[in-house]
């Protein structure tokens, strides 16, 4: 079963303000969007991957291509005004038919290669999956101004994220020109035809979306403490001395 991926890099909801494109934003030794670009080339389960951005920013997209040896990306397409319309115009290009489709945020730049996998894996068998967070606060609904008119049980809230995978058969009926009114990133529960499953796969709190320049710095800051990580436990491995075969 073949997997594409598909890579929303434009849009009012990838916006830090009018005009500013959050996937193209500096962060670390990269833009954005190349640090999920370089998760996907690395992942054994997705097998191509397209990339939908605004007009203006297509070139810049295929320098970032180029420059991180991003070898799957199999396209880049003009994004439409809204996510669905995006949507229609990349399966209205692309020449293969995959299995199962993967949508996600370029403004998710932490995206993991475990949960990208175990997102693929629950759609293949359900239908549709999404990463997401499990809510550990009460939350409470107030539909007009400030007013409480309900509070939901913590065990049962989850924040939606990205990826969301779905099988083609399914997302090809969501985006189907008929369809009106859908919200694919959000939704999905909502329209997901009744043959498929909505499966939710815990992703955490560091499968971040960056909406402003506070989350930014808070990007900056969980990069470099990985990359510190890392480093801290390649010299504890090294340091570590081998052990001595007693003949």
């Amino acid at each position: 079963m073949s997997v594409m991926a598909i890579v929303i890099a434009c849009g009012k909801e990838e916006e830090i303000a009018k005009g500013t494109d959050v996937a193209f934003l500096p962060l670390g030794n990269g833009p954005i969007l190349s640090h999920s670009l370089k998760t996907l080339e690395h992942a054994s389960c997705i097998d191509s991957v397209v990339v939908v951005v605004s007009k203006d920013r297509v070139d810049s997209t295929i320098h970032i291509i180029k420059r991180f040896g991003c070898t799957k990306v199999r396209g880049v397409v003009v994004g439409g005004v809204n996510r669905l319309s995006s949507l229609r115009t990349v399966f209205s290009k692309i020449q293969t038919d995959p299995s199962v489709v993967v949508i996600h945020e370029a403004s998710r730049p932490f995206l993991s290669k475990k949960i990208l996998a175990e997102t693929v894996k629950c759609a293949k068998r359900y239908g549709c999956s999404i990463a997401a967070h499990r809510i550990p606060d009460a939350a409470k609904v107030a539909p007009k101004g400030m007013r409480v008119t309900e509070t939901l049980d913590r065990n049962t809230i989850w924040a939606a994220q990205t990826p969301q995978a779905f099988k083609t058969t399914v997302i090809k009926e969501i985006i189907d020109t008929k369809t009106k009114g859908v919200k694919v990133i959000d939704d999905e529960s909502e329209f997901t035809p009744v043959d498929a499953e909505t499966h939710m796969v815990e992703a955490g709190y560091t499968n971040m979306k960056i909406r402003s320049r506070a989350d930014l710095g808070i990007a900056g800051a969980l990069l470099n403490a990985n990359m510190v990580g890392e480093q801290g436990a390649a010299a504890l491995r090294a340091a570590k001395p081998k052990q001595s075969v007693v003949r």
